[in-house]
């Protein structure tokens, strides 16, 4: 499940994209609220069942709604010094069509990059946002080789037959980091083999895979100074038409790798009153095996909430973790609480530690959590 609590953003890119346009470096007001992901998808390609093929599939569908690439990653420099870093890059069809990225500007996909560097032991939190049509090469995803970017944003494959390894550069004004990414672990297919059932909803799917297992090395630069960083990161692309219902408005998500070598992807969707009405993932073992599992298998309990300074938004930032069929038990939280993202939809993205058991036995983990939806 990922990146689309941006219910507005439809309707903010139609009030932005009047040709001819060279690059959309603000969000204008939003023409409406009611142009979410649940909303009328008639014209779009829904997600049905079938077989991802690669490299095919880590291009653009321009012929779905809305389509992300994202990377999280957890990085230390040499003094031990934490960071976390966001990278995620969303595409935006105004209708349905068959090429992603043009030449002239008579496209209908428009691109949004969100970027973001987290210091967790001191310093702060930093993002930029940033638009851009898919025309005139401004921004677009390519194959032969892989390359994704906006701007001076870009991820690029190293060779044409893989996604990885990869370089990935992105920044703004106050920081950027350069990472070189290569895969210590297999691609995964969430759901069932990659199409991914949100809820019980007709049509509430995307097609998911992902690379929980990367390995990340770089440099951070940030006030004047440049970090050589490494540590893990995960990769994620999906592509939907259609993901929430009438009375649903986001959603918790979270990614764990844990220290004995597995990973965990679970999302729980929210309905307006705050209830949870699905919960999903994957639990993904070091040899690849993924275990999908919906109801009932996890239970998330928030134990501590920080309200936004900025926007007066109330999230749950502590959580605990507790699954007997999966045999975990996890106490999770983080170790910076400002790391809300305040841009033309307001979510709460950033990078989270947890400590407990799996079967019965200490383990520690760290990740990333999104927290979409919350003072809607």
């Amino acid at each position: 499940m990922k990146r689309t609590g941006f219910v507005l953003l439809l309707a903010l890119v139609l009030a932005a994209c009047t040709p001819p346009i060279e690059e959309i470096t603000s969000a204008p007001a939003p023409l409406a609220r009611t142009l979410a992901l649940g909303a009328d998808s008639a014209g779009f390609e829904q997600v049905v069942p079938r077989s991802l093929v690669f490299p095919a599939d880590h291009g653009a569908h321009p012929r779905f709604r809305i389509e992300w690439w994202y990377l999280t990653a957890r990085l230390r420099d040499a003094d031990g010094r934490r960071f976390g870093a966001q990278f995620a890059l969303f595409r935006f069809a105004l209708r349905p069509e068959a090429e992603a990225a043009r030449s002239d500007w008579q496209g209908a996909q428009v691109y949004m990059v969100h970027a973001a560097l987290s210091e967790l032991d001191g310093g702060g939190f930093r993002h930029i946002e940033r638009f851009a049509r898919g025309a005139g090469g401004l921004a677009g995803v390519e194959l032969d080789p892989y390359r994704a970017w906006l701007g001076d944003c870009r991820a690029e494959a190293a060779t044409r037959e893989a996604l990885l390894p990869m370089t990935l550069d992105c920044g703004g004004e106050e920081f950027r980091y350069r990472l070189e990414l290569s895969a210590s672990g297999p691609r995964v297919l969430h759901g069932e083999a990659g199409y991914s059932r949100k809820s019980e909803l007709a049509g509430a799917a995307s097609h998911y895979y992902a690379y929980p297992f990367i390995q990340a090395r770089g440099e951070i630069t940030r006030a004047g100074e440049t970090h050589a960083v490494a540590g893990q990161a995960w990769y994620d692309h999906e592509w939907t038409s259609s993901l929430l219902g009438e009375n649903q408005v986001g959603w918790d998500w979270f990614s764990l790798r844990l220290s004995d070598g597995s990973a965990l992807m679970l999302f729980h969707i929210r309905d307006r009153s705050g209830a949870v009405v699905s919960s999903r993932g994957s639990l993904i073992e070091a040899s690849g095996e993924v275990l999908a599992f919906a109801e009932g298998t996890v239970d998330a309990e928030p134990t501590r909430f920080w309200t936004s300074p900025s926007s007066g938004v109330r999230y749950p930032l502590g959580w605990r973790l507790r699954s007997a069929a999966l045999d975990l038990e996890l106490d999770v939280d983080t170790a910076l609480d400002a790391q809300e993202l305040n841009t033309s939809v307001r979510y709460w993205e950033g990078a989270i530690d947890a400590r407990g058991q799996r079967g019965g036995k200490a383990v520690s983990a760290e990740g990333y959590l999104e927290l979409t939806g919350y003072g809607e």
